[in-house]
């Protein structure tokens, strides 16, 4: 079942690849403008939610047991 959950996420995030490859193409012929430095931004926070979604209402396989109030000791 785990294995099956990482292929599912693996073949998600790998769907995302087209739409990185074309917001770095973009990047690289230059940004001339206001609006297209938002255009831009707006397709880099468009990927960012694409790559979360995913990982959002799974339980971690290796969830910690223990976590400190201030965030910086586990226990496993």
């Amino acid at each position: 079942m785990a294995a099956q959950a990482r292929n599912a996420i693996a073949d998600q995030l790998e769907r995302i690849t087209p739409q990185f490859d074309a917001l770095t193409h973009r990047a690289r012929l230059g940004i001339d403008s206001a609006a297209e430095y938002d255009e831009l931004e707006a397709m880099a926070q468009a990927i960012a939610r694409d790559i979360v979604a995913p990982f959002r209402g799974r339980r971690p396989v290796h969830a910690p047991l223990y976590i400190s109030a201030d965030g910086r000791k586990a226990v496993w």
